[in-house]
């Protein structure tokens, strides 16, 4: 069984996060599993993120799209 210790900050289910930051509730889980994004299991699968911790994820800009595999022509 999980003690969480009192706090007065909000925690947040991963379906909350993935709203108010922008992405699915699986790239939640990925940052989540990766280390990138801190939180709590609380079994087993679900998590508890702090809300200040999905925060640092607003406004956060993304590489979209493929690499490109060389330069485009005429530069």
């Amino acid at each position: 069984m999980i003690v969480l210790e009192p706090t007065q900050e909000r925690l947040m289910t991963v379906k909350e996060v993935a709203a108010l930051i922008g992405v699915t509730e699986g790239r939640v889980y990925q940052l989540l599993l990766m280390g990138r994004m801190s939180g709590v299991k609380v079994n087993e699968k679900a998590w508890l993120i702090p809300e200040s911790e999905a925060k640092k994820f607003l406004n956060r800009p993304t590489a979209v799209g493929r690499p490109r595999s060389r330069s485009p022509q005429g530069i």
